[in-house]
């Protein structure tokens, strides 16, 4: 009975010090938005219906190690197993993102509605053509911060997937770019690449990016946008131009979002035209609503 006691309070006691090292969280994010285009229907599209578990705590030999679980409306569950090296982070995982997925975000559009975050391009970040993969982000160096991905053979038809992206700050500009390479056995092989930049001055927010597909007929987009708060809201304006094989198209947004806590809400003005087709307007509100 004493050995007993005195087991179980032992147990009590690593239990109570890995608890009070380790943290762990659950947050979850519902997105929606009601579209509204002449000659169309209204519709509703559910863009983000998830549930994020994640925990932190370190091994005995002083390294970070971090476990990340993400269930989706689709029903699919994806865990991210990170480890901190001191020297960098490994990830392993079924939910590695391809590293131009992490860092392509255009900082031109200032919409919470998920436009992709290309208005037409076809561009690829890599991401579902790497399937799970094995990822090392770099310590900062100099500055720069990089990340490499290697999706595995049985996740693509053709060679690995390897996706590299990179960030620094220049002059107080924000700097990112990256490129993947996609060599399938069937269909046309491509290195899609892009760069953002963004910069603050006076309370503005200015943004550009370029989306490069590698392939003519699906085009390249550049973006450039200027946000501000206005009136106790975000307002953002953005230009963009999608040149494809025989195709220009512009695109001009102009988005207002109002922040309240658990909850934010934003109105979208998006007009299209095409160098083949008459324009189109649409009208998008957008909810988002995370804990």
């Amino acid at each position: 009975m004493k050995r007993s006691i005195i087991a179980t309070s032992a147990l009590a006691t690593v239990m109570a010090a890995g608890a009070a090292q380790a943290e762990m969280s659950i947050g979850g994010l519902y997105a929606g938005t009601i579209y509204d285009a002449p000659g169309a229907a209204t519709s509703q599209a559910v863009s983000t219906n998830s549930i994020y578990v994640s925990y932190s705590d370190s091994m005995d030999n002083g390294m970070g190690v971090s476990v990340a679980m993400s269930v989706s409306d689709a029903g699919a569950i994806k865990t991210d197993v990170n480890i901190d090296t001191g020297f960098g982070t490994l990830g392993l995982g079924d939910g590695q993102d391809s590293a131009v997925d992490t860092m392509d975000g255009s900082p031109a559009i200032f919409s919470i509605n998920p436009y992709g975050p290309r208005f037409g391009s076809s561009f690829t970040d890599g991401d579902t053509a790497s399937g799970e993969s094995i990822a090392f982000t770099t310590p900062s160096l100099g500055g720069v911060t990089a990340k490499v991905t290697y999706g595995f053979d049985d996740d693509y038809a053709g060679d690995n997937v390897i996706s590299m992206a990179a960030s620094t700050s220049i002059m107080g500009a924000s700097i990112k770019a990256g490129l993947t390479q996609l060599d399938p056995t069937s269909g046309t092989s491509a290195d899609p690449s892009f760069v953002t930049v963004s910069y603050s001055m006076a309370g503005l927010s200015l943004g550009y990016a370029m989306y490069d597909t590698d392939v003519a007929s699906t085009g390249e987009e550049t973006q450039f946008g200027v946000g501000t708060s206005l009136m106790g809201m975000d307002a953002g304006i953005t230009f963009a131009t999608n040149d494809t094989t025989g195709v220009d198209t512009d695109y001009m947004l102009v988005s207002l979002t109002k922040g309240m806590g658990a909850a934010s809400f934003g109105v979208d003005y998006l007009e299209t035209d095409a160098s083949n087709a008459d324009g189109t307007d649409t009208w998008a509100f957008t909810y988002v609503v995370g804990f």
